[in-house]
């Protein structure tokens, strides 16, 4: 088969070995893959295994079952939830299985192969059905629209309140999708690139600033009375979250989406004062089965999100693209264009 393969610092398309399904796995044609940033920020610094394969964010179809595999036929459209989680320890008893204690080795982040290749094998009980009417190419935003929704959720936002997105990047405008939904008003995104400060706003934002150019603080100030009540740092920038904490009303939280081996900070006195929550996001929380949902009742413009479909022996340039001089919305691999 074909993959995108890691190879001494770059992503070379090239045949592999074909996969088989074992016991209670389930062989995957790989109709589309999503690039996340965690990848583009994995391949920017050289730290994939080499040999590897990564890509998680997949939409497929069943196309064979191993031994002991019950209740998925040929041709089912499916995504993928990651790995396995064991089930039995305080995080995954309270509903927070991506904090599980002991977990095994999720596809596409290590030596397991992911789905930037046209076959993947997958858990059975990983896989989720896709709704009969959403578009497999829009399925592929389910595992990203689940990051957006753990976020939404845990900032404990409501309709009519405030909130700044900074970061127009795929989880922003999912994370917009998110909040408008939920009659969150109103948003302002900040995003330095203008090419995904256009896809904001057409998404329908009320504002979406330059912060090069443009004080984000005044923009703020003039569109709400007390300023925002959540603040969505997507970017992983520290210079965005610092500035996030004074774009806050008292009593707001500060959602820290993106990441960033830099350190934040604070002023304690301000977050004191003004009863300031600062809240980590990590993953979907096991929000992929509401994120399919609000995929196939048309609640996500996917069509709009999804501004490229590459093929693997486009992904490397694709990556660098989108770590250089970002522009793009989501981009998907499709494994089977042709090279």
């Amino acid at each position: 088969m074909k993959a995108l393969v890691y190879r001494s610092g770059r992503m070379v398309a090239e045949d592999v070995p074909d996969l088989e399904p074992g016991p209670g796995e389930v062989l995957l044609k790989v109709r589309y893959c999503g690039i996340c940033g965690s990848d583009v920020h994995l391949l920017s610094r050289g730290i994939f295994f080499q040999g590897s394969i990564a890509g998680h964010e997949v939409a497929a179809e069943v196309a064979s079952a191993g031994p002991g595999v019950s209740g998925w036929q040929l041709g089912d459209p499916v995504v993928v939830t990651g790995g396995k989680t064991c089930g039995q320890c305080e995080y995954c008893r309270s509903g927070r299985p991506h904090l599980c204690e002991r977990p095994q080795e999720g596809f596409g982040f290590g030596r397991r192969p992911g789905g930037y290749a046209q076959w993947l094998v997958a858990d059975q009980e990983t896989l989720l059905h896709v709704p009969p009417a959403l578009d497999l190419a829009h399925a592929a935003l389910a595992e990203p629209l689940s990051v957006a929704l753990h976020a939404v959720d845990l900032s404990e936002i409501e309709a009519g309140q405030a909130a700044v997105v900074t970061g127009a990047g795929p989880i922003g405008l999912l994370i917009i999708e998110v909040l408008k939904s939920r009659g969150v008003r109103p948003i302002i995104v900040s995003e330095p690139a203008p090419a995904r400060r256009a896809l904001a706003a057409r998404l329908g934002v009320d504002r979406a600033v330059d912060p090069m150019t443009e004080d984000l603080a005044e923009a703020v100030r003039t569109a709400t009375r007390r300023g925002a009540y959540a603040v969505f740092e997507t970017s992983g920038t520290p210079a965005a979250a610092q500035s996030g904490i004074g774009l806050l009303r008292p009593a707001g939280v500060l959602m820290a989406v993106g990441s960033s081996e830099a350190s934040y900070s604070f002023s304690s006195l301000l977050l004191v004062a003004r009863e300031l929550r600062v809240q980590g996001s990590f993953g979907g929380g096991g929000r992929m089965p509401a994120a399919l949902d609000m995929l196939a009742a048309g609640k996500v413009q996917a069509a709009a999100i999804i501004t490229r479909v590459a093929s693997l022996a486009e992904g490397d340039a694709c990556m660098r693209e989108l770590h250089d001089s970002p522009a793009q919305g989501k981009v998907l691999i499709d494994p089977w264009l042709p090279f």
